[in-house]
């Protein structure tokens, strides 16, 4: 059997033999962005800023239906006066 070296980990290389190679270079690969937290505060920031962005949209839409209907409120009762 052939024996593999690979410096996959962060604790240090693994042997792997060849029997089982393909499947522990496929967990090593799936495990390692899961144990990895660099991005992490990069991603809180970015949904942070999403939702804060969502908030603004949908509100200011509200905001602006409602200052249409008080403008339009106002025209119409200028109007019945003249």
């Amino acid at each position: 059997m052939l024996i593999h070296l690979f410096f996959l980990s962060l604790a240090g290389p693994r042997i792997y033999l060849d029997a089982d190679w393909g499947d522990r270079l496929m967990l090593d690969f799936v495990r390692k962005p899961l144990v990895d937290n660099t991005g992490a505060t990069a991603i809180e920031y970015g949904l942070l800023i999403g939702v804060i962005a969502m908030t603004m949209f949908f509100g200011m839409s509200v905001f602006v239906n409602s200052l249409f209907i008080m403008y339009d409120t106002i025209n119409v009762n200028l109007a019945k006066k003249n």
